[in-house]
Protein backbone atom coordinates (compact mmCIF):
# COMPACT_ATOMS: atom_id res chain seq x y z
CA UNK A 1 0.00 0.00 0.00
CA UNK A 2 1.31 3.44 -0.91
CA UNK A 3 0.19 7.08 -1.00
CA UNK A 4 1.43 9.35 -3.76
CA UNK A 5 1.62 13.09 -3.04
CA UNK A 6 2.57 15.46 -5.91
CA UNK A 7 5.11 18.23 -5.26
CA UNK A 8 3.81 21.56 -6.58
CA UNK A 9 7.09 23.18 -7.50
CA UNK A 10 8.26 25.34 -10.37
CA UNK A 11 9.17 23.54 -13.61
CA UNK A 12 7.67 20.26 -12.38
CA UNK A 13 5.19 18.46 -14.66
CA UNK A 14 2.00 16.99 -13.21
CA UNK A 15 1.93 13.52 -14.71
CA UNK A 16 -1.30 11.56 -15.06
CA UNK A 17 -0.39 9.37 -12.09
CA UNK A 18 -0.17 12.48 -9.92
CA UNK A 19 -3.54 13.77 -11.16
CA UNK A 20 -5.09 10.38 -10.38
CA UNK A 21 -3.61 10.63 -6.90
CA UNK A 22 -5.26 14.03 -6.35
CA UNK A 23 -8.57 12.65 -7.58
CA UNK A 24 -8.43 9.58 -5.36
CA UNK A 25 -7.43 11.55 -2.27
CA UNK A 26 -10.19 14.18 -2.59
CA UNK A 27 -12.95 11.63 -3.12
CA UNK A 28 -11.49 8.98 -0.87
CA UNK A 29 -11.12 11.28 2.15
CA UNK A 30 -14.85 12.11 2.26
CA UNK A 31 -15.88 8.54 1.57
CA UNK A 32 -13.78 7.27 4.47
CA UNK A 33 -14.82 10.05 6.88
CA UNK A 34 -18.55 9.43 6.37
CA UNK A 35 -18.48 5.72 5.58
CA UNK A 36 -20.65 4.70 8.55
CA UNK A 37 -23.12 7.61 8.31
CA UNK A 38 -26.71 7.24 7.17
CA UNK A 39 -27.97 9.02 4.06
CA UNK A 40 -29.00 12.65 4.57
CA UNK A 41 -27.51 16.07 5.21
CA UNK A 42 -24.03 15.91 6.75
CA UNK A 43 -22.93 19.54 7.11
CA UNK A 44 -24.12 23.01 6.23
CA UNK A 45 -27.38 23.55 4.30
CA UNK A 46 -28.50 26.33 6.63
CA UNK A 47 -31.65 28.22 5.66
CA UNK A 48 -32.44 31.91 5.79
CA UNK A 49 -35.36 33.95 4.46
CA UNK A 50 -34.67 36.87 2.11
CA UNK A 51 -37.89 38.53 0.99
CA UNK A 52 -39.85 35.94 -0.98
CA UNK A 53 -36.88 33.58 -1.32
CA UNK A 54 -35.39 30.80 0.76
CA UNK A 55 -31.58 30.77 0.61
CA UNK A 56 -29.82 27.45 1.20
CA UNK A 57 -26.15 27.69 2.19
CA UNK A 58 -23.49 25.27 0.83
CA UNK A 59 -23.26 21.86 2.41
CA UNK A 60 -22.41 18.16 2.24
CA UNK A 61 -24.93 15.37 1.72
CA UNK A 62 -24.81 11.60 1.51
CA UNK A 63 -27.04 9.86 -1.03
CA UNK A 64 -26.93 6.08 -1.51
CA UNK A 65 -23.46 5.99 -0.01
CA UNK A 66 -21.99 8.75 -2.22
CA UNK A 67 -20.89 12.10 -0.76
CA UNK A 68 -22.20 15.09 -2.72
CA UNK A 69 -21.22 18.72 -2.26
CA UNK A 70 -23.43 21.74 -2.77
CA UNK A 71 -20.73 24.31 -3.48
CA UNK A 72 -22.82 27.46 -3.88
CA UNK A 73 -25.91 29.02 -2.33
CA UNK A 74 -29.23 28.01 -3.83
CA UNK A 75 -32.22 30.37 -3.95
CA UNK A 76 -35.81 29.22 -4.16
CA UNK A 77 -38.92 31.40 -4.36
CA UNK A 78 -41.81 30.52 -2.07
CA UNK A 79 -45.47 31.55 -2.02
CA UNK A 80 -48.45 31.34 0.34
CA UNK A 81 -50.13 27.93 0.20
CA UNK A 82 -51.91 27.69 3.59
CA UNK A 83 -50.70 24.08 3.60
CA UNK A 84 -47.53 22.44 4.97
CA UNK A 85 -44.71 22.72 2.44
CA UNK A 86 -41.51 20.68 2.58
CA UNK A 87 -38.22 22.10 1.33
CA UNK A 88 -36.36 19.09 -0.03
CA UNK A 89 -33.12 18.34 -1.77
CA UNK A 90 -33.90 15.90 -4.58
CA UNK A 91 -31.24 13.75 -6.23
CA UNK A 92 -31.10 12.19 -9.68
CA UNK A 93 -28.39 9.82 -10.87
CA UNK A 94 -27.25 9.74 -14.52
CA UNK A 95 -25.15 6.70 -15.41
CA UNK A 96 -25.35 6.95 -19.20
CA UNK A 97 -21.73 8.00 -19.64
CA UNK A 98 -18.90 5.45 -19.52
CA UNK A 99 -16.59 8.15 -18.11
CA UNK A 100 -18.48 9.39 -15.05
CA UNK A 101 -21.58 9.19 -12.86
CA UNK A 102 -23.54 12.45 -12.70
CA UNK A 103 -25.39 13.27 -9.47
CA UNK A 104 -27.92 16.09 -9.93
CA UNK A 105 -29.13 17.84 -6.79
CA UNK A 106 -32.14 20.14 -6.98
CA UNK A 107 -33.92 22.07 -4.20
CA UNK A 108 -37.71 21.82 -4.46
CA UNK A 109 -40.76 22.97 -2.51
CA UNK A 110 -43.16 20.07 -2.26
CA UNK A 111 -46.70 19.88 -0.84
CA UNK A 112 -46.06 16.17 -0.37
CA UNK A 113 -44.20 16.21 2.94
CA UNK A 114 -43.23 12.52 2.74
CA UNK A 115 -39.67 12.02 1.46
CA UNK A 116 -39.35 9.52 -1.34
CA UNK A 117 -36.18 7.70 -2.37
CA UNK A 118 -33.28 10.13 -2.89
CA UNK A 119 -35.20 13.02 -1.29
CA UNK A 120 -34.07 14.74 1.92
CA UNK A 121 -36.10 17.33 3.79
CA UNK A 122 -34.21 20.43 4.95
CA UNK A 123 -37.14 22.17 6.67
CA UNK A 124 -40.86 22.78 6.31
CA UNK A 125 -43.33 25.61 6.93
CA UNK A 126 -46.99 26.54 6.68
CA UNK A 127 -47.44 30.14 5.56
CA UNK A 128 -50.71 31.98 6.07
CA UNK A 129 -52.08 34.76 3.89
CA UNK A 130 -50.80 38.14 5.06
CA UNK A 131 -48.12 36.65 7.34
CA UNK A 132 -44.33 36.81 7.01
CA UNK A 133 -42.17 33.73 7.08
CA UNK A 134 -39.58 33.85 9.87
CA UNK A 135 -36.30 31.96 10.16
CA UNK A 136 -35.56 32.83 13.81
CA UNK A 137 -37.01 31.30 16.97
CA UNK A 138 -37.65 32.74 20.41
CA UNK A 139 -36.79 29.51 22.24
CA UNK A 140 -36.31 25.78 21.68
CA UNK A 141 -40.03 25.05 22.04
CA UNK A 142 -40.77 27.69 19.39
CA UNK A 143 -38.85 25.54 16.87
CA UNK A 144 -41.92 23.30 16.74
CA UNK A 145 -44.25 26.16 15.69
CA UNK A 146 -46.29 25.03 12.69
CA UNK A 147 -47.40 28.33 11.16
CA UNK A 148 -45.27 31.01 9.46
CA UNK A 149 -42.01 29.60 10.87
CA UNK A 150 -39.24 27.41 9.50
CA UNK A 151 -39.48 24.05 11.26
CA UNK A 152 -36.67 21.48 11.40
CA UNK A 153 -38.19 18.57 13.33
CA UNK A 154 -38.62 16.54 10.11
CA UNK A 155 -35.22 17.40 8.60
CA UNK A 156 -33.24 14.39 7.36
CA UNK A 157 -29.70 14.41 8.78
CA UNK A 158 -27.27 11.53 8.52
CA UNK A 159 -25.28 10.51 11.59
CA UNK A 160 -23.06 7.56 12.52
CA UNK A 161 -25.20 4.45 12.12
CA UNK A 162 -28.33 6.16 10.81
CA UNK A 163 -30.20 9.46 11.08
CA UNK A 164 -30.62 12.07 13.78
CA UNK A 165 -31.98 15.49 14.66
CA UNK A 166 -30.84 18.66 12.87
CA UNK A 167 -27.83 20.30 14.61
CA UNK A 168 -29.62 23.67 14.69
CA UNK A 169 -32.12 22.07 17.09
CA UNK A 170 -29.68 20.25 19.37
CA UNK A 171 -27.50 23.39 19.55
CA UNK A 172 -30.48 25.52 20.64
CA UNK A 173 -31.46 22.86 23.17
CA UNK A 174 -27.88 22.82 24.52
CA UNK A 175 -27.71 26.60 25.00
CA UNK A 176 -30.98 26.66 26.93
CA UNK A 177 -29.89 23.63 28.92
CA UNK A 178 -26.73 25.41 30.07
CA UNK A 179 -28.83 28.37 31.22
CA UNK A 180 -31.31 26.22 33.15
CA UNK A 181 -31.68 26.29 36.94
CA UNK A 182 -31.13 22.54 37.37
CA UNK A 183 -28.19 21.99 34.98
CA UNK A 184 -25.81 19.39 36.42
CA UNK A 185 -22.43 17.99 35.30
CA UNK A 186 -23.90 15.36 32.95
CA UNK A 187 -26.16 18.01 31.39
CA UNK A 188 -23.18 20.30 30.85
CA UNK A 189 -21.19 17.49 29.22
CA UNK A 190 -24.06 16.70 26.86
CA UNK A 191 -24.60 20.38 26.02
CA UNK A 192 -20.91 20.98 25.29
CA UNK A 193 -20.86 17.94 23.01
CA UNK A 194 -23.86 19.30 21.09
CA UNK A 195 -22.26 22.71 20.66
CA UNK A 196 -18.92 21.23 19.59
CA UNK A 197 -20.35 19.35 16.60
CA UNK A 198 -21.03 20.67 13.10
CA UNK A 199 -22.64 17.35 12.19
CA UNK A 200 -25.77 15.82 13.66
CA UNK A 201 -25.52 14.39 17.17
CA UNK A 202 -25.18 10.58 17.03
CA UNK A 203 -28.63 9.11 17.60
CA UNK A 204 -27.37 6.74 20.28
CA UNK A 205 -26.08 9.60 22.45
CA UNK A 206 -29.20 11.72 21.96
CA UNK A 207 -31.65 8.95 22.81
CA UNK A 208 -29.60 7.84 25.81
CA UNK A 209 -29.57 11.35 27.29
CA UNK A 210 -33.29 11.96 26.69
CA UNK A 211 -34.15 8.51 28.07
CA UNK A 212 -32.20 9.13 31.28
CA UNK A 213 -33.71 12.59 31.83
CA UNK A 214 -37.29 11.61 31.02
CA UNK A 215 -37.39 8.14 32.55
CA UNK A 216 -38.77 6.79 29.26
CA UNK A 217 -37.11 4.48 26.75
CA UNK A 218 -36.66 6.54 23.58
CA UNK A 219 -35.03 3.96 21.31
CA UNK A 220 -36.90 4.02 18.01
CA UNK A 221 -38.62 7.34 18.80
CA UNK A 222 -39.17 9.77 15.93
CA UNK A 223 -37.64 13.25 15.85
CA UNK A 224 -41.06 14.68 16.70
CA UNK A 225 -41.36 12.47 19.80
CA UNK A 226 -37.81 13.38 20.80
CA UNK A 227 -38.57 17.07 20.37
CA UNK A 228 -41.65 16.93 22.61
CA UNK A 229 -39.73 15.11 25.33
CA UNK A 230 -36.83 17.57 25.09
CA UNK A 231 -39.31 20.43 25.58
CA UNK A 232 -40.54 18.67 28.73
CA UNK A 233 -36.97 18.27 30.00
CA UNK A 234 -36.21 21.96 29.52
CA UNK A 235 -39.45 23.00 31.19
CA UNK A 236 -38.58 20.95 34.28
CA UNK A 237 -34.96 22.01 34.45
CA UNK A 238 -35.59 25.70 33.90
CA UNK A 239 -37.78 25.70 36.99
CA UNK A 240 -35.71 23.30 39.08
CA UNK A 241 -38.39 20.66 38.76
CA UNK A 242 -36.20 17.60 39.36
CA UNK A 243 -36.14 14.45 37.27
CA UNK A 244 -39.68 14.19 35.99
CA UNK A 245 -42.64 16.55 35.89
CA UNK A 246 -46.09 15.35 36.91
CA UNK A 247 -48.32 14.90 33.87
CA UNK A 248 -51.59 14.31 35.74
CA UNK A 249 -52.29 17.96 36.55
CA UNK A 250 -52.51 19.74 39.88
CA UNK A 251 -53.17 17.57 42.89
CA UNK A 252 -55.90 18.59 45.32
CA UNK A 253 -56.68 17.63 48.91
CA UNK A 254 -60.35 17.75 49.82
CA UNK A 255 -61.23 18.27 53.50
CA UNK A 256 -64.75 17.47 54.61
Amino acid sequence: MQNLYPLFEQNRVLKKELLWSLRDYSFGHLQVEYADYGDGILQGCGIRVEGTHLVISPGLLRCQGFICMMKEEERLEYTVTERPVSLKLRFETDRRSLDYILYRMEPVLDLDTVCKEKEFEVCRFRLQEGAELRDTHTCFEDMGTEYNTLQYTHAVWGCPGGRSMAPVMTARFARELLQSFDCGPEDMAFAWLCLDRREAMPREILTDYVSRKSGRRMEGASNQEMFREMCEILARMQHGGGRKRERSGRRQILVD
